[in-house]
């Protein structure tokens, strides 16, 4: 039967009134709580009696009063059995759209944050377009804008505790973002990634050019470079973990055992098998049985 996971960033609580609520409407049990009743930050509902659209309609809107994440998993999902962790870099793993940021230096960040949000919102469904249109508005654009970004960005809050539990799990971990390689490199190197796959910026005489070189990594790109790192390690796709944010995951969310909207716009959180909107990306973690 399907368990119910519960967590609520710190230092909140869980408090136990409303485990017990929760846990009488969903036919299960709420486990031992600490002794002192004075809540838990996760908790883990074991053999929900109920179906799924059920839960689906009791937990959103406690989740959203409360601020609490809550996932309706498998039971016995456990680290250890993944062999990839694949992460988006803009908005999941960093906390800004790098193509919007570098906008600000030429005033231009208003238009392309607009044209971004329809492309993560789905509403602009040729992603590659959409870079290209966003690119385009940033011709001429000193290089140096690239380092100003650089010295701004900033993890969002659990990563890496994440990156460094699925490591010494044994996990290969890929950053597939539809950024770019002047980032996606400097956060390998800072964070010891694996691999990356990311566009290419086009640079002459010290200035963007207003394109990339070579494909566009879009939303397919992203689920093949899932798929091509699975099969490199020799492992089912159903044994990767798969975190984004914007439309352009769907298809890596899609393609791994288990995919996980990070603050995702609301055709990701519908899609995804779980879902962070107040946990930071530590909340993984949180959903295996073995961490």
């Amino acid at each position: 039967m399907p368990q119910l996971v519960l967590q609520i960033p710190a230092p909140s609580r869980l408090e136990p009134a409303m485990l017990e609520h929760i846990a009488a409407q969903l036919g299960t049990r709420v486990p031992q709580a600490p002794a002192g009743g004075a809540g838990v930050q996760a908790a883990r509902l074991r053999d929900v009696g109920v179906e799924a659209s059920a839960v689906r309609a009791l937990l959103p809107p406690l989740a959203e009063r409360h601020g609490f994440d809550w996932a309706l998993l498998p039971d016995g999902l456990r680290l250890r059995d993944f062999r990839l962790l694949v992460l988006d870099m803009d908005s999941t793993l960093v906390n800004m759209e790098t193509i919007d940021e570098l906008g600000s230096a030429t005033g231009m960040k208003a238009r392309i944050a607009e044209i971004t949000e329809a492309a993560m919102r789905g509403e602009i469904t040729d992603y590659a377009e959409s870079l290209r249109r966003r690119l385009a508005l940033l011709a001429g654009t000193p290089e140096s804008v690239l380092e100003q970004v650089w010295q701004r960005m900033q993890l969002n809050p659990g990563a890496e505790q994440l990156i460094g539990a699925a490591r010494a799990a044994g996990l290969h971990v890929l950053l597939a973002t539809g950024g770019f390689t002047w980032f996606a490199e400097r956060l390998q190197r800072r964070l010891g990634l694996d691999s990356i796959r990311a566009n290419q910026l086009d640079i002459a005489d010290g200035r963007l050019t207003g394109r990339t070189r070579g494909p566009i990594v879009d939303g397919a790109a992203k689920r093949q470079a899932l798929l091509d790192a699975c099969a490199g390690l020799g492992c089912d796709p159903r044994q990767a973990i798969a975190v984004g944010d914007g439309a352009n995951d769907l298809p890596m969310l899609d393609a791994a055992g288990l995919g996980v909207a990070y603050r995702g716009k609301p055709a990701v959180q519908q899609a995804a098998d779980a879902a962070l909107n107040h946990c930071g990306l530590d909340g993984v973690l949180r959903l295996f049985e073995d961490t």
